[in-house]
């Protein structure tokens, strides 16, 4: 079956929503590009999200297809730093 979102299997998207940490120690953070590695499994993204790799991460990230873009996302508001 297709990706949510017609993405394919190693498109290349930025993330852009919020700088998140886990207590695996990986992390997301906004305007970093990561790989589609398949669709979301978790409950929460199911169905309108996707599994993605980003560098320095261990394990892979269900993400919402509302914070992922194919374009880099400006900077956060407040001009805080991102990666």
């Amino acid at each position: 079956p297709p990706l949510p979102g017609g993405h394919e299997l190693g498109d290349q998207l930025y993330f852009t929503g919020p700088n998140q940490s886990f207590e695996s120690g990986d992390k997301l953070t906004h305007g970093r590009q990561g790989e589609v590695v398949g669709p979301a499994t978790g409950a929460k993204h199911q169905g309108n999200g996707l599994k993605m790799q980003f560098p320095g991460n261990k394990g892979h990230a269900n993400c919402s297809l509302t914070r992922l873009s194919r374009e880099q996302p400006p900077p956060l508001p407040g001009g805080r730093e991102t990666g």
